[in-house]
């Protein structure tokens, strides 16, 4: 299976069921200096940060974080967090995504006992990841948020607007096996926002399908999210590339109007598949699609 995808898998599954609100709240910090010392232990926080204007500020990050400087030292990752370095890295502030679990009771300790600030953010819907930048905007002055801050905002808040185009789209992250992008996903939300109209209406953030439920759901559109590479300037913008047959494996060959329209695409954006503020710019990318469909 894809790193990239592996990874998309894996954080959907941390953030999947109730939310988890914030983590627990130590102290005021006692003397911190005037510049914050960040540690994120989330790939989709270490976008907005950056999009924040923070990433100067940041002296840990997450395991799988592609984002930000790869000299700044791993802090650990979902399965756990690695003391010795956060202690290394003097924290004055610890930002995690640790899904539906309790946060560790150590780290905790650590944070209440040293004085750092530890906060906890769920980052599924667009909510989640409008809720998450104004929190971090407003608890550290040194923001300066860039335009997709702003246009994160506007997503999240605004009622959807006219239909684009009246085709149901049907999202997919994977093709083998086939993963759809559901109901209760910033993905979803996403093209509804833009003027879309989801093949799935009911079910979960992540699907697996076969060939066989996606005839039957016949969509008249086909997305296929699969990030190009990773590694790359998060400010880079997207690209939206028509979907060769093979890209699309079995589900190009299937009797259904997406196919036969030929109104099959992929957003190949390095961070599509991250419920972040990297989103703003596949918004953009969606009602294109959307407006192309439109004019056939």
């Amino acid at each position: 299976m894809p790193g990239a995808i592996r990874l998309a898998i894996a954080l959907l599954a941390v953030m999947l069921g109730p939310g988890c609100g914030d983590g627990p709240r130590p102290p005021a910090l006692k003397g911190a200096p005037d510049e914050p010392r960040i540690v994120v232990l989330s790939p989709a926080l270490g976008v907005v940060l950056h999009d924040l204007g923070l990433r100067e500020h940041i002296v840990g990050r997450h395991g799988y974080d592609t984002v930000l400087d790869q000299s700044i030292p791993v802090c650990g990752e979902q399965n756990g967090v690695n003391y010795e370095a956060l202690l290394r890295a003097r924290p004055t502030h610890v930002i995690t995504e640790w899904g539906t679990r309790e946060l560790p009771a150590k780290l905790a300790g650590l944070a209440e006992s040293n004085g750092w600030v530890l906060r906890d953010f769920r980052m599924l819907t667009l909510g989640d990841v409008d809720a998450a930048a104004t929190a971090l905007g407003g608890m550290l002055p040194q923001a300066s948020p860039s335009a997709r801050i702003s246009r994160m905002h506007e997503l999240a808040g605004a009622a959807p607007p006219d239909r684009l185009w009246s085709g149901r789209v049907l999202l997919l992250m994977d093709v083998s096996p086939i993963a759809a992008i559901g109901p209760g996903s910033a993905h979803h939300e996403l093209l509804v926002r833009v003027g879309g109209v989801p093949a799935i209406s009911e079910g979960s953030p992540y699907m697996p399908m076969h060939k066989e439920d996606v005839a039957r759901l016949a969509p008249d559109a086909i997305i296929l999210i699969r990030p190009a590479r990773a590694g790359v300037d998060p400010d880079e913008p997207p690209g939206a590339a028509e979907a060769r047959r093979d890209q699309l494996g079995a589900i190009a060959s299937l009797d259904i109007p997406a196919a036969r329209a030929g109104r099959l695409a992929i957003v190949d954006h390095p961070l599509a598949l991250l419920p972040s503020t990297a989103l703003a710019d596949v918004a953009d990318e969606f009602a294109a699609l959307l407006g192309a469909w439109a004019e056939q």
